[in-house]
Order: C-alpha cells, then structure tokens, then sequence
C-alpha cells in the first residue's frame, strides 16, 4: 500500500522573513525578540535555511520518503511564499506536492491569491486560524472560500494551541467553521492535527457536515493539556466514530528541521492495526482520501 504525507511543511528563508514581518505588525518588539521556535530565534532559523537550496530540500524529503516507505507528501508554505512553494513542487511533480497560504485572508487581493495557485500548480490552501485574529466565521474571509470552490481547492485549517508565539487562542476555536462549511459544502475542509485540543468541537462539526475532515498529523502533544489526558488510540477511535474512515488523513506534520518523521508514521500505523481497521479502510486514512480530495494521480 502507497503511503502520502497529507501534512508538512516547506520552509525556506523568505518564508521566516515574511512570518516575521507580519508578526511585527501585532507584537511588541521585546515579545518579537524572544519568540523562538522549538528552541530557535527566527534569526538562526533564517541563517540555517539560507544554506540550503531548495534542490537539496527536495532530495532530503525524498530520501526521507524512501526509508520511510511513503510515495508522496503534500507541502505546506509559510508566510505566503507560494512561489517557492511552486518552484519547490517542480522540482518532482510526481513526489511534491502543494498547499499554499494566506498572510491576510481578509486582505483586498487575498482572493486573487487563491484563484492564482491552480496556475502555479499548488492543490490545496492552508488557513491558520490563530494567526489572524478574527474568526474564520467572518464574511470578510467568504471571498477566499469562494475562491477555493471555483477553483476547486480544499482548505487546510489549524486550530488549536500552536508552537507560535505570536498567535491568539481565541481564535483557535473549529466551531468557526460551522457556517463555512455549510455555506460552502463544495470546499472540503481539513482540520489540522485532530483539532490541536479541540476534538470534541471538531467532532461537533462531523455531525453536521459531509465536507469537514480531519488529519492526523504531528505529535498530537496537545493531549497533554485536555482533561484526561487521553491516549492517541482513544483519539483515533474518537474520530473513527464521529468521522469515519473516509474523512481522516494521515499526516506527520515533518518540517525541514525535524526531518521526515518516520517514528510518527510507525506509531500510527500501529494504532490502526491495533484497531482492527480492514485493508480498505486504511488505505483512506493512509493515501486514499489523499488520492481523492488533493486530485492525486496514481
């Protein structure tokens, strides 16, 4: 069985720049000096990412992808590089695969972004809620959701509690995609991370939606900090009940510093044997619903 990553994340040094940039238009510039991310200031992260052209990233993750058994993944761009994120894709189209991003999505021209990725051969758009503070209920952001369904675009949606230190919680609630996700039933919504502490309100949107997923991807520590504590298997029984298998997406969340994480990809697919799933069913989590929702060929 073919394995896709349906969560990682491209990083170049544009894309820190521009990370930086908008986090300076909301954030004391003592916050802004200490934010580090896993351990590293945006500075030193740049400094890394500087050195290693984007060719070198893509024969890293494909060699990643081969220890690891996994034939494709879906990148994520940060900070609106969608670009860099296009050149990165060219560079195996067979392998590499795109998810492009919004700084603003109530911005004028945030539209124009989106309808502008099927051109740079980018499959998919990535919102992180956090980060903008103001809901993604907001009509102010319906001009992207239309956006993706004329160009046929699912989105990717963080909520959630994230490393980020310059982002807000209170908007990191899924239930803003209630209306969305009715409004809009031709767009398939990914909800990142089984909702990074918000399961139970994600499996409130499983009800009454068709059109709202989830992906597996990342540590999943968020479970450290909700009431019980509960186990990635009980997650995945979780969602197995409330989303069925044809709406969950496996994901591992790898990042050029962390490498692919093989060691995520084994601890999943252990839960899924232990759950008992049948051969079709792990097929949709593992590559299937990939297949279908990121129009992936064979």
């Amino acid at each position: 069985m073919a394995i896709i990553d349906a969560h990682m994340h491209l990083m170049t040094a544009t894309m820190f720049r521009r990370t930086m940039q908008r986090a300076g238009a909301a954030t004391r510039q003592a916050a802004r000096d200490r934010a580090r991310v896993r351990g590293q200031t945006f500075q030193e992260r740049i400094a890394q990412l500087e050195a290693v052209p984007l060719a070198e990233q893509a024969q890293m993750w494909l060699d990643g992808f081969d220890k690891a058994g996994v034939a494709a993944g879906v990148f994520i761009a940060m900070g609106e590089a969608n670009d860099d994120l296009a050149e990165f894709t060219r560079l195996h189209p067979d392998r590499l695969y795109g998810c492009g991003s919004l700084l603003d999505p109530t911005h004028p021209d945030a539209a124009r972004t989106v309808r502008r990725l099927p051109s740079l051969g980018i499959r998919a758009l990535k919102l992180y809620a956090p980060a903008y503070r103001v809901h993604l209920n907001d009509r102010a952001i319906y001009p992207v959701y239309e956006a993706a369904a004329e160009c046929q675009l699912p989105v990717i949606v963080h909520f959630g509690i994230t490393v980020g230190a310059f982002y807000d919680l209170m908007y990191a609630n899924p239930l803003a995609l209630a209306a969305p996700g009715r409004d809009f039933p031709e767009v398939t919504f990914i909800i990142a991370h089984f909702g990074a502490g918000f399961l139970r309100e994600a499996m409130f949107l499983a009800y009454h939606t068709e059109n709202i997923c989830v992906d597996t991807s990342g540590t999943n520590n968020w479970r450290e900090y909700v009431p019980g504590n509960p186990s990635l298997e009980q997650v995945f029984q979780d969602a197995l009940r409330t989303f069925g298998p044809q709406r969950i997406l496996f994901g591992t969340d790898s990042t050029f510093f962390s490498g692919y994480r093989k060691h995520i990809l084994e601890e999943q697919v252990a839960i899924l044997d232990r759950l008992g799933l049948s051969g079709d069913d792990r097929h949709r989590i593992l590559d299937g619903n990939a297949h279908r929702i990121f129009g992936i060929k064979d």
